[in-house]
């Protein structure tokens, strides 16, 4: 997404990205925007889906449609003037994973690469995750790449901002939460550690990795094995491996809506 002006609609942009907020009802879109040239049997499903829900779709010039996107984004020509995306409510958020089951949160801290955000909001909303919590120090926002590389995951998990993610580890630990931190120094293996119960998956960024005070607040510290040579993989290669033995280990995740509550935007 991105803001055509300072206090104007924000983009949406990507086929999948908007057939997702589309589908998923719980944004304000505007109106679609579509480049004349543009074609496929995907288009059709965006058409429906704007008809669907009654959304307006107008046919514009490629270049107009660049001009609305920025230069350098890949549209795939295919936009929509949407509301701002509000962030959960943490409280919210916690909640439904305590509700749960098996609660599983994906907690991230100094992400700084919008991408591999993204790419983590995806794979966690596959996995089956019941929300995503963002520290606020050196991490990165919902931003246009965050939710281009995601296509259209931000419809689908609610992400909460958590200024005190120490506190907040605490708070889960007390109610049953197992917290796991991926930690490329520990020996323990991925796969040794039980998911089987309330987990909150804990993840660092791409420079500095997990904060001590964070490290020291999980019950389990795991690490994915690298070749020699190799020091370190990306954030959201890790956190998905993770996840997905979550998966493996509690069996397919179910596919029914996460009830969550966003804030207000001021």
């Amino acid at each position: 997404m991105k803001r055509d002006e300072d206090d104007g609609p924000e983009v949406l942009f990507g086929l999948h990205a908007v057939v997702e907020a589309l589908e998923a009802g719980k944004r304000t879109i505007d109106r679609v925007l579509v480049a004349r040239e543009s074609g496929g049997h995907n288009l059709g499903r965006l058409l429906r889906s704007a008809r669907a829900a009654g959304v307006p779709v107008t046919h514009l010039p490629k270049e107009v449609l660049a001009r609305k996107t920025g230069a350098r984004v890949v549209h795939q020509g295919v936009a929509a003037l949407v509301a701002p995306v509000a962030y959960a409510d943490v409280e919210a958020v916690c909640l439904s994973a305590r509700r749960a089951d098996a609660g599983l949160l994906v907690v991230l801290d100094g992400i700084e690469d919008p991408r591999n955000l993204g790419a983590v909001i995806r794979t966690a909303a596959a996995a089956g995750a019941h929300g995503i919590l963002l520290g606020t120090e050196e991490t990165v926002g919902i931003t246009p790449a965050v939710a281009k590389t995601a296509a259209g995951a931000l419809e689908r998990i609610p992400i909460a901002r958590e200024p005190k993610l120490g506190s907040r580890l605490r708070d889960l630990k007390s109610s049953g939460f197992r917290v796991v931190a991926l930690d490329p120094r520990s020996e323990r293996l991925w796969d040794s550690e039980s998911y089987r119960g309330p987990v909150a998956v804990v993840a660092g960024g791409e420079a500095r990795g997990l904060r001590r005070g964070l490290l020291e607040s999980a019950d389990a510290r795991v690490c994915l094995p690298l070749a020699s040579g190799i020091e370190s993989l990306n954030v959201s290669v890790a956190v998905g491996a993770v996840l997905y033995e979550v998966v493996r280990q509690r069996g397919r995740p179910e596919k029914s809506e996460i009830p969550f509550r966003r804030l207000e935007r001021p």
